[in-house]
């Protein structure tokens, strides 16, 4: 649910970074961690196009993001 609620918080705050794009949450078991909920955007289209979303994101003071293979 937190992921839900930060994934429309960030849709609310800067509506055009994710324009156009699919969200989905995906469990992540991080062993000793425990298990957290990530926020999935994609398809970038271009890995650089996934990064420069990232760095849109990390410009605005969201350090949680990388680029991975969808």
């Amino acid at each position: 649910m937190d992921a839900l609620k930060a994934l429309a918080d960030i849709q609310q705050k800067h509506p055009g970074i994710l324009q156009g794009r699919a969200a989905d949450v995906r469990e992540a078991n991080l062993g000793d961690k425990g298990v957290w909920y990530r926020v999935v955007v994609g398809p970038p289209g271009s890995q650089e196009t996934a990064v420069s979303v990232c760095g849109e994101y990390k410009k605005l003071g969201y350090t949680g993001c990388w680029v991975s293979p969808y």
